[in-house]
């Protein structure tokens, strides 16, 4: 669920999406629109064992791994499996093919919501070089494989399509990958230049509290290209003094959320997925140390959009709302450890939305709310507690597909009302957002490298 990292996401929704909503976390299908490549080929090029499970790897290498699939014929099957070169087993289905390719330590496979976890996004279609996936994340993956000629109209991809169907190498028209809202990412252990992986700034910028005791809230977020765990001050997280290295690693985690205090020691903690397991932990602040790590709960790698909500049933503890992939079904988990067991389904069609933010009090009415962007169309929307329903759905704001990081550090303006944290993902740039509607006009820019 990463994001993702999160986040980070930007895909855009089609009308594929309508047909393909029962595969949607896991992996959809491409209506087939051109010709299958020739099959007959005698044997595949070995696919030499120099990378290691989640290290590493060259563009070849990853052709060759997708090609065994392809001339294994193995079918499409979401509920099944099959190993590797090395003998190690992913998901036979569109994200499991790309997970294997890539040589992913990442379970059974990626999710086309998490595979964006582990690359980064290009700047154009134009640009994809061997190996890179294209992604629409809540419909289809497929791995590129070259371009059929130097106008660059038509490309080969390796695909796990749809049941019924074997691991495939075809051919697409550019325009038709680019009309099914599909994104370019690349690996981020490719080895081969010119694929090194840039400063992509700062990911999973949470919103945890005050844990440094001055009154104002503060944010943690994840150096993208190292994997270091940050702590800003607020209220304008700038650089120097009050950013403040407090872990290593965090790359290997996603949807990290901030959950207020679920231990009773005064201070806020977090929750993040285990990208690689799914695997969801709860972490202590105010450092969030690996010592204070405590595993919660398993398969948190099926849903997306966690975000926190406040104290929704009136307990003393901060509550979570997740989306459930495979279904758009929005459910509440009831803290301190967000158990199955405390999942109450609040809602359906919740896959139309690729970020969700809980906010606080937005409309006064003294629950919290939370802010969704629609992924078709970049539209801002403000759904009110405690059940986040359609009938409490304002539109707020367009073009919010323009911006990432989001998320509600709380009052930072002293007006009374919440704010919310945003990231020009063009510009890096960091703004402020005041409530209750947060437009541009309210917006102030309080950083740069994000």
């Amino acid at each position: 669920m990463r994001m993702s990292k999160n986040t980070v996401r930007n895909a855009t929704r089609t009308a594929l999406v309508a047909t393909a909503l029962g595969a949607v976390a896991l992996g959809g299908s491409l209506p087939s629109q051109a010709a299958e490549a020739p099959t007959g080929k005698a044997s595949t090029m070995a696919a030499a064992a120099t990378s290691t499970l989640g290290g590493q790897i060259s563009q070849a290498e990853i052709l060759q791994r997708a090609q065994t699939w392809v001339d294994a014929g193995v079918p499409y099957n979401q509920g099944a499996t099959y190993k590797d070169p090395q003998g190690k087993s992913y998901r036979t289905d569109c994200s499991g093919l790309v997970s294997m390719a890539w040589h992913l330590n990442a379970g059974i496979g990626a999710t086309t919501w998490t595979l964006p976890n582990y690359s980064t996004k290009i700047s154009s279609l134009d640009a994809l070089e061997p190996g890179d996936a294209l992604n629409n994340i809540d419909a289809h993956v497929v791995l590129f494989d070259k371009w059929t000629d130097s106008s660059k109209t038509e490309m080969w991809v390796y695909e796990h399509a749809r049941p019924g169907t074997n691991a495939r190498h075809i051919k697409y028209t550019k325009s038709y990958i680019a009309g099914q809202g599909m994104k370019g990412y690349r690996y981020n252990k490719v080895i081969d230049a010119p694929v090194t992986v840039p400063d992509k700034g700062m990911t999973d910028v949470t919103s945890v509290g005050d844990i440094t005791g001055d009154g104002i809230g503060d944010v943690i977020a994840v150096d993208a290209t190292t994997g270091e765990l940050f702590r800003y001050s607020g209220p304008n997280f700038t650089g120097g003094t009050a950013r403040v290295k407090i872990g290593t690693n965090w790359d290997s985690m996603g949807d990290i959320v901030g959950v207020g205090d679920q231990t009773g020691d005064g201070v806020g903690d977090i929750i993040a997925t285990d990208a690689a397991t799914g695997d969801l932990y709860r972490y202590s602040g105010p450092n969030y140390a690996g010592g204070t790590r405590v595993k919660i709960g398993s398969n948190w790698d099926s849903m997306h959009g966690i975000a926190s909500v406040g104290d929704l049933t009136g307990d003393g503890k901060g509550d979570i709302i997740a989306v459930e992939s495979a279904t758009g079904d929005l459910y509440r988990y009831s803290g301190p450890n967000f158990t199955g067991g405390s999942a109450v389904k609040i809602g359906t069609g919740w896959n139309v939305y690729d970020t969700l933010v809980g906010t606080g009090d937005l409309t006064g009415d003294g629950k919290g709310d939370i802010v969704a962007v629609e992924t078709a169309t970049g539209d801002l929307y403000r759904y009110s507690g405690p059940s986040f329903n359609g009938g409490s759905r304002v539109k707020i704001g367009t073009n919010w597909n323009s911006m990432t990081n989001l998320t509600g550090p709380g009052d930072l303006n002293k007006d009374g009302v919440p704010d919310l944290l945003a990231v020009n993902s063009s510009t890096g740039f960091l703004f402020r957002y005041s409530g209750p509607n947060f437009t541009g006009g309210s917006a102030v820019q309080i950083g740069t490298k994000w």
